[in-house]
């Protein structure tokens, strides 16, 4: 008996049943990440037309209808298909004219678990 108890204090490490939960819990993340790095890329590229927009006369002294359409421009090039044109919302506020897209995406994770993920981007950002 003496001699169990010498060798279980000098054991170091993981076991296996340890290793199984970290492999497990990396897979999840790893799965997170695979799904919501395009969702996120595509915000990134909202966020970057919207910038540009900022910018452009279109958006300073456009009529409703130019800015939808330098939006869809713009949207085109950059391969945005989670927000269009009509999905816009144009304001004017203390004279300047505000742009801002809000959108919601749905990621499948697991049979019967989806991630809602709410986006809002507009051209007073910055």
């Amino acid at each position: 008996m003496k001699i169990l108890t010498k060798n279980l204090r000098h054991q170091h490490g993981i076991g296996f049943i340890g290793l199984i939960f970290i492999f497990a819990v990396a897979a999840v993340v790893l799965l997170l990440g695979l799904k919501l790095v395009p969702v996120y890329l595509e915000l990134f590229s909202v966020k970057k037309v919207m910038a540009a927009m900022a910018q452009g006369e279109e958006v300073k002294s456009g009529t409703v209808t130019d800015i939808r359409k330098s939006f869809d421009r713009r949207a085109v090039i950059d391969n945005i298909q989670a927000v269009t044109a009509a999905d816009l919302e144009i304001t004017k506020d203390a004279g300047e004219t505000v742009v801002v897209a809000t959108w919601q995406h749905r990621v499948a994770l697991f049979t019967g678990y989806t991630l809602l993920v709410d986006f809002s981007v507009s051209t007073k950002d910055g």
